[in-house]
C-alpha cells in the first residue's frame, strides 16, 4: 500500500470518527495541540522493586482527547512506546503520571497514582519503572487498567488536527510504527 493510499484511508477514518466542529467549537479550539490521554489494559499486573509490569496486555493503546476536539483512536503498543522518547514534549523528558486500577480479591478495584519512566516490552508484557505518588500498588493483581496522563504533540498545532489524529499518531501509521 502506498503512503498516499494509507493517508487517504486515514482521512476517511478520521472523517467518520471525528465529529464536525460547529462554528462555536472551532472558536474554542486553542492554537496549541490537545492534551492526549492514553489507556492500556492487561489481564494482570505485578509490582516489585519499583517495577510495574502489565501482563497479557492488550496489543493496542487507546488514546482520546476531551472536547471540543474529541479525538479518539488507538495504535499498537510498539508505536506508543516508540513515541515515548521522541519530540520536545516526550514522556522521557517529562514523565507522565498515571492511575493504575486493579481488580484483586475485593469487591472494588484498588487504585494508585504513579509516575512512569523507562518503558520496555517483553512479549505480551509492558514494564515501567513506577514511583508511587498516592495509594498502594498490590504486589499482584488481576485485571488492570493503566490511565496515563497525556501530553501535547511534539509537532506544530497546524499539523495536529489533520485526519482527526494527532500528528504523532499519523507519523506512527505512515512510517509503519503503528503496526
Amino acid at each position: 500500500m502506498t503512503k498516499i493510499s494509507a493517508l487517504a484511508i486515514l482521512a476517511a477514518i478520521g472523517a467518520v470518527l471525528t465529529p464536525h466542529a460547529s462554528a462555536q467549537d472551532k472558536a474554542q479550539i486553542p492554537g496549541e495541540p490537545p492534551s492526549v490521554l492514553f489507556v492500556q489494559t492487561a489481564g494482570s499486573s505485578t509490582y516489585k522493586d519499583g517495577v510495574l509490569t502489565m501482563r497479557n496486555v492488550a496489543p493496542m493503546t487507546v488514546f482520546f482527547t476531551d472536547r471540543p476536539r474529541r479525538v479518539t483512536g488507538h495504535l499498537r503498543n510498539g508505536g506508543f512506546l516508540k513515541g515515548w522518547s521522541e519530540g520536545q514534549n516526550s514522556f522521557k523528558n517529562d514523565p507522565p503520571n498515571a492511575t493504575l486500577s486493579v481488580f484483586g480479591g475485593g469487591e472494588r478495584p484498588t487504585q494508585a497514582v504513579v509516575v512512569l519512566t523507562n518503558p520496555r516490552v517483553d512479549g505480551n508484557a509492558i514494564a515501567y519503572e513506577a514511583r508511587v505518588l498516592e495509594g498502594d500498588l498490590p504486589a499482584q493483581g488481576g485485571e488492570s487498567t493503566l490511565f496515563i496522563d497525556g501530553a501535547g504533540s511534539p509537532c506544530s498545532p497546524e499539523d495536529n488536527s489533520a485526519y482527526g489524529y494527532p500528528c504523532w499518531a499519523q507519523d506512527a501509521f505512515s512510517q509503519g510504527h503503528g503496526r
